[in-house]
């Protein structure tokens, strides 16, 4: 009885991944890839030189100039000034270059405005992706009406990177922001999309305190070194976000404080408000480093000859501001100053 040979392992292991390369080809082709397209567009272009050169189209031999009338034919703009004059030429143009360049050119541009159209949308609807920002600013949370007042602040300030996470569905096409829609504002893959590992400041304000705690307790453990402000209304919570995160910073709702202030000082209340806000007409609170070192005196004369009031300084290594006359100023302070506009460094 006859042994009927089998194939190996090697020829098998040869044989897949051959249908595998085949397979990978079929379905790029079939989906016109951008390789496969850059591809077919080249072959076409040096089939039709080589078809021209045959025909005997010396004006078309030139690179450049084939190039020139190529791009021009497959745009369907046809200036005229270089065209086939034998019948060869013609019929090569007509019968081959034409319709092959036109379909390759309608194909890509059809191509490149669908994956704009598409990364659009996805951005529209929150989906987009910003890993790639750097130094930006980020928003954790939304409050309609507190959330619109301090994109406007930051617009006001010159901040026109700002990214947006929130758990709602916004219209995505607002241009003073760009906008992640989160599924929690907890989750790492949300937040990486923000771009919140590279970005300078981060603010957190959620609906709830509980909800601010636990963001910021996931920001701070993919961003260290940046800015980080939360907004909470409990003492007792922000005391424990504090023992756990030192570095952030926490603004508390100043309600009592205010009302307080107003009685005594009337006045007063608007005066706060207006430091704090970039949108009034107003002088606003602003900081930066010292880059001097010197008495409290000398280095207020120096900001007051900028049109700039040195109200506190604090140390660089520290988070407190503090008013005092006798305090030498060291450089690398952080200076707080009220003036009509930021100062440059």
């Amino acid at each position: 009885m006859a042994m009927v040979e089998r194939p190996g392992v090697a020829e098998q292991g040869q044989a897949f991944r051959l249908t595998a390369v085949l397979r990978r080809l079929y379905l790029a082709a079939s989906e016109l890839h951008p390789g496969i397209l850059a591809g077919l567009l080249v072959a076409h272009m040096a089939i039709s030189y080589a078809a021209l050169r045959l025909a005997g189209e010396g004006e078309l031999r030139p690179a450049v100039a084939f190039l020139y009338w190529y791009a021009t034919t497959a745009s369907t703009v046809g200036y005229g000034d270089l065209s086939p004059k034998g019948d060869a030429g013609r019929l090569v143009a007509a019968c081959w270059i034409m319709p092959g360049a036109i379909a390759l050119f309608t194909t890509a541009i059809a191509r490149a405005f669908a994956g704009l159209s598409q990364r659009w949308r996805r951005r529209r609807m929150g989906l987009g992706d910003y890993k790639g920002m750097q130094g930006h600013v980020v928003l954790i949370g939304h409050e309609p009406a507190r959330t619109a007042r301090m994109v406007a602040e930051l617009a006001a300030d010159g901040r026109r990177d700002v990214v947006l996470v929130a758990t709602d569905d916004l219209p995505g096409d607002d241009p003073a922001f760009r906008y992640i829609r989160a599924a929690s504002l907890t989750a790492p893959a949300d937040l990486a999309r923000a771009g919140v590992a590279a970005a300078a400041r981060i603010v957190v304000f959620a609906p709830s305190d509980a909800e601010t705690l636990a963001a910021t307790l996931a920001v701070t453990a993919l961003n260290d070194r940046a800015h980080i402000v939360c907004f909470l209304r409990d003492g007792d919570t922000a005391r424990l976000l504090l023992a756990h995160c030192p570095a952030v910073e926490v603004v508390l709702t100043p309600t009592v404080e205010l009302v307080v202030k107003a009685l005594s000082d009337p006045g007063s209340s608007r005066l706060l408000a207006q430091l704090a806000s970039h949108t009034d007409a107003g002088a606003t609170l602003y900081a930066l480093r010292s880059t001097v070192s010197g008495a409290f005196d000398e280095v207020a004369s120096g900001l007051r000859a900028r049109g700039a009031i040195l109200v506190a300084s604090c140390p660089g290594d520290g988070n407190t501001p503090r008013f005092d006359l006798d305090r030498r100023i060291a450089a690398g302070d952080r200076l707080f100053y009220v003036a009509r506009e930021r100062l440059s460094s």
